[in-house]
């Protein structure tokens, strides 16, 4: 069993309602330092692509966080850092569980998500995935890779 999500993941935190897809656990090893002081990672769940839910469960650091990094990092000065996450399973989870966390945050969006095709669609082509490999595709294509002339064409042509 391995000791990390298996890539790509859709990562949900329903208290600061965002919702993102990750290819690789690249790009999760840089924070910016006033995530790591305010522990904005601690409410992200992360769906994997082998139906397990996970929860990041310590984020280390070799930044030196201290009275003026704190202040900077609050006013005019908050660098990338690169850290090392460790993550813990949570349970396994069915596919109606992760579409639903993702139909949460589409009525929750104030148009970042549905800045190309309008909730009540994306609900819609969710609903539709039979897979989470489904669900990547629908995201990338409507919400994080999106190509806005092959979209309006879909919505131009008959049905």
């Amino acid at each position: 069993m391995t000791n990390r999500p298996t890539f790509p993941i859709i990562l949900v935190d329903n208290k600061s309602d965002y919702l993102d897809l990750v290819d690789n656990g690249d790009i999760l090893t840089n924070f910016n330092v006033l995530g790591l002081i305010k522990g904005s990672y601690k409410n992200v769940k992360a769906y994997d692509k082998d139906g397990h839910l996970w929860k990041i469960d310590k984020v280390d650091s070799n930044y030196k966080l201290n009275g003026i990094t704190k202040f900077l990092a609050y006013s005019v000065y908050n660098p990338k850092i690169k850290v090392a996450i460790s993550w813990m399973k949570i349970v396994d989870y069915k596919l109606d569980e992760l579409k639903s966390d993702i139909s949460m945050q589409v009525d929750r969006d104030d148009d970042i998500i549905t800045q190309f095709v309008n909730g009540e669609f994306i609900k819609h082509k969710i609903e539709k995935c039979d897979s989470f490999g489904d669900i990547v595709k629908t995201l990338d294509k409507y919400v994080f890779k999106v190509n806005e002339e092959e979209i309006w064409k879909e919505k131009e042509s008959p049905k």
